[in-house]
């Protein structure tokens, strides 16, 4: 005897329970939008012949005083504490809306004491009537049956929300890390600078005191010595000038980083190697679509794909079911007694007809706001892209502006030496020495701005490139 398997058979009713539980979704399939960027960074050709590197592994900021002042700025500055409380509670408005499709469960105790009136309807044969009920539900639960979805596109967009939420705070953290590191380099150049300022104020001392003893000696007339009296004003008011400068630019550091800043994180200086690695953009397609700007805009356009399908949803019946199972009595001492037993269960469908446009409406915004958001996540594509191009031509710049800018004040610096010697041999007088020093300073503090916009422009890059895995 041969055996046959019977293929398994469902029921209509079966097959209608089987589509209930499982529901459909009526949300557009999502496609990402097309990034139309060119395929180079500004004027830089990218070929075989031309390769580039992607960001380097590991982190961006090496120099222990950078770590240190990082470390800082992530546990005190107040936005990002914000931004951390911001993103708790997108994360709490997601567990509220995923949970929203299981049943609500229940338990409530009730007493129903009532009269009525004789000669009414209920009471034409008994009379007045007064009766006391005693109700316990110990099971109480509802539901909505998510045939069409829209719990499940609401639980999406929920979803979708929460993580455009996430990285919208990795973007602000990388902003903040670069406002404070670019704030930091601003100080010791503005510190600096103060300190070249106070050595042109001696310099200038120096001569005016030269001065005067040769008008004493009647070498010179009366206006030498009132231009370096003015000279000495000048550099005073230079000194005080860069000073408060200085002061400006810790203050705005100790405010971005929010707590007291260490002294070892001064002991640096603005032209010192701050062991930055090679860092290349890559290809414009791959390179932009790791910002987490650019992810957070593409996040927010999923929600709006999903609440798509919410709104359509909106179209078609909703099945909710009530059911519940207690005990009841008149009497409070037989409530819970063999034979009290109550249950209901209440299955109802809602049909809508006519809503005087309300769905369509919906609808309507739903696909507009998903419109918006294609448009939003494409113009944060291109303003990305200028922003890497932008800091690749700055850094290009002024690494060589840099480099051009030291040149000069290593010639100064030798020619200032040289200038040392030939004073101590008689060759030139101390007011050609103390000129040569002036040019010596003058050179550093135009050195010093130079270099400054450099560090600027190479933490920009690490900003519009999404930063790195330590962030």
């Amino acid at each position: 005897m041969v055996n046959q398997r019977v293929a398994p058979s469902f029921s209509p009713l079966t097959a209608l329970a089987v589509l209930l539980l499982s529901g459909c979704s009526l949300a557009p399939d999502y496609h990402r939008p097309e990034a139309s960027v060119p395929a180079v960074w500004g004027q830089q050709s990218i070929s075989p012949d031309n390769p580039t590197l992607s960001q380097s592994a590991g982190a961006f900021f090496r120099d222990k005083r950078l770590k240190q002042l990082i470390a800082l700025t992530l546990e005190g500055n107040q936005d990002l504490k914000l931004s951390a409380l911001n993103l708790q509670k997108a994360g709490a408005q997601y567990g509220v809306t995923r949970l929203s499709h299981l049943p609500t469960i229940g338990l409530s105790a009730v007493k129903t004491d009532a009269h009525l009136p004789g000669g009414i309807f209920d009471t034409v044969d008994t009379g007045a009537v007064t009766y006391h009920q005693y109700d316990v539900k110990l099971v109480s639960a509802s539901w909505e049956m998510d045939f069409w979805g829209r719990l499940e596109s609401l639980k999406e967009a929920s979803l979708n929300e929460y993580l455009a939420a996430d990285a919208n705070a990795r973007a602000l953290k990388i902003n903040l890390l670069e406002q404070t590191i670019s704030a930091y380099f601003s100080y010791l150049t503005s510190r600096d600078a103060a300190m070249l300022a106070k050595e042109q104020v001696d310099l200038k001392q120096a001569v005016q005191t030269m001065m005067h003893e040769t008008k004493q000696a009647g070498a010179i007339d009366n206006s030498r010595v009132m231009e370096a009296d003015r000279d000495v004003d000048l550099a005073r008011e230079n000194l005080a000038q860069a000073s408060l400068q200085s002061q400006r630019e810790y203050n705005a550091l100790q405010l971005l980083v929010g707590s007291p800043l260490p002294a070892s994180l001064f002991e640096a200086t603005a032209d010192q190697d701050w062991r930055f690695p090679v860092l290349n953009a890559g290809l414009p397609s791959e390179t932009l679509l790791k910002r987490p700007d650019i992810i957070a805009a593409e996040y927010e356009l999923k929600a709006a794909n999903a609440r798509i399908g919410a709104a359509r949803a909106a179209f078609f019946p909703s099945i909710s079911i009530t059911a519940e199972g207690g005990s009841s009595s008149a009497e409070l001492g037989r409530l819970l007694s063999g034979g009290s037993a109550s249950w209901n269960f209440a299955p109802s469908i809602n049909l809508p007809i006519f809503d005087g446009g309300k769905n369509k409406a919906n609808l309507d915004i739903a696909t507009l706001d998903k419109q918006t958001e294609i448009m939003t996540y494409q113009k944060t594509i291109r303003q990305a892209f200028r922003d890497v191009s932008d800091a690749l031509a700055g850094q290009a710049s002024m690494n060589i502006q840099s480099a051009n800018s030291h040149a000069v004040y290593a010639s100064m610096l030798k020619q200032y030496q040289m200038d040392i010697q030939t004073q101590a041999a008689g060759k030139i007088s101390q007011v050609q020495l103390l000129a040569s020093q002036e040019a010596l300073i003058d050179a550093r503090k135009q050195f010093l701005m130079t270099h400054l916009q450099y560090l600027i422009q190479s933490v920009r890059l690490f900003a519009v490139l999404g930063g790195d895995n330590s962030v």
